[in-house]
């Protein structure tokens, strides 16, 4: 706990009224603890989901947040994202509760945290990180949601074939021996070490990346202005980090680390679009085309395989600005057939470059680890529909 349970108790028998902001597992497993001191006021939970407004949570009125008109007030964050906490402290400032009166409980959800906690409390956090995000809980028994099956996927499906495709550098193998290493980014290297990187053998451009997780990649556009050694000490930084603790996608726990060096794609992040195809049992669905991949002005819009843009979106921000339709889009969803083919579901990214290539660039079992919201919500019950696991085929 950040703060401990200890002095959580202290503030809270110096208090008049305690209150509690989030009803979720992290605010419950907190009311228990406090309910057991005589000497400890215990007012209600606040919640800002409307559906448990009204409600009663050990034995607890469940309120939305607002400023209570008492004197000696304390007010309790109980939720562990860091986003939400700063969320909520920002909302009880502007209802007019002064910060000194809000203190914060929480599990600090870190790599040490993940990385070190038994199987058997994974369900649990896989839960909590579940409902702070979505506001509710996730139904082991019969998921239905895209993010709930997402969730239960994480924690059920042992498949290695997870492990090999979401592996950056086996992978390719895999997409060489079933469509042919025409639609692979040139391979400069690979290593285990990044001291063992000569980097007078490499072209003036480059890419250089590991390949046990998502976002850890180096753009070398000019070799004579990088820092070889800062270069290396990131690489390896980044290959003691195992992306499986990061939010319990286990698919990537037993990847062997390696740094791999690709070609540079001249332009990708200014004006090429990614092109995620969401495959549902061999069979795409839906075009998620992406405009500045990784930037911070990134926006995306999903289409149809007819190339029609859909009214929702998925953790970026949508683009209103129709993308025109790819050259060779019905040779990547073809080639999303076959590589998807053995999967209930499977996203499979791609690059059809101005040079009129069609790159391959990687498979996604777990979409945002199933921790984003689909804006209209009612996309993620539609996502979910397609995937229509075997063990819910009767329902």
């Amino acid at each position: 706990m950040k703060r401990s349970l200890d002095d959580i108790q202290k503030r809270a028998r110096a208090a008049d009224s305690v209150i509690i902001v989030g009803a979720g597992k992290r605010g419950r497993e907190l009311s228990k603890y406090l309910a057991n001191d005589d000497l400890i006021s215990m007012e209600a939970f606040f919640d800002n989901n409307a559906q448990l407004s009204g409600s009663h949570i050990e034995n607890m009125k469940v309120m939305s947040p607002h400023k209570l008109e008492k004197e000696n007030c304390v007010y309790i964050i109980a939720v562990d994202a860091l986003n939400l906490r700063r969320e909520l402290r920002v909302q009880l400032q502007e209802l007019g509760i002064p910060d000194e009166e809000v203190i914060a409980y929480y599990h600090n959800r870190d790599y040490d945290y993940f990385s070190s906690l038994d199987e058997r409390y994974y369900a649990d956090e896989l839960q909590d990180m579940y409902y702070e995000c979505f506001g509710k809980e996730i139904n082991w028994e019969r998921p239905i949601s895209y993010n709930e099956k997402i969730n239960w996927e994480k924690l059920n499906v042992k498949d290695e074939r997870r492990t090999r495709l979401s592996d950056k550098y086996l992978v390719r193998e895999w997409v060489k021996e079933q469509i042919g290493e025409q639609y692979l980014t040139k391979l400069y290297g690979v290593w285990e070490d990044a001291n063992d990187i000569d980097f007078t053998l490499l072209p003036e451009a480059f890419a250089l990346k590991v390949n046990n997780g998502s976002g850890r990649n180096i753009i070398v556009k000019n070799k004579k202005e990088m820092d070889d050694d800062a270069v290396r000490r990131q690489l390896n930084e980044w290959m003691q980090y195992n992306f499986a603790f990061a939010s319990l996608e286990l698919h990537y726990r037993d990847i062997v680390p390696k740094i791999v060096c690709e070609e540079y794609l001249e332009g990708m992040a200014e004006s090429v679009y990614d092109y995620n195809i969401y495959c549902f049992h061999g069979e795409p669905e839906f075009i998620w085309c992406i405009k500045g991949s990784h930037r911070p002005e990134c926006r995306a819009s999903f289409y149809t395989k007819d190339w029609v843009m859909q009214p929702f979106s998925y953790g970026y921000p949508k683009d209103p600005v129709l993308a025109p339709r790819p050259e060779k889009l019905d040779e990547m969803l073809e080639l999303s057939r076959i590589l998807s083919k053995d999967f209930e579901h499977v996203r499979v990214d791609w690059y059809n470059l101005p040079d009129g290539r069609v790159l391959f660039g990687e498979m996604t079992f777990s979409s945002w680890s199933g921790l984003m919201h689909f804006v209209p919500e009612k996309y993620d019950l539609i996502f979910g529909s397609f995937i229509d696991r075997v063990d819910q085929s009767d329902s």
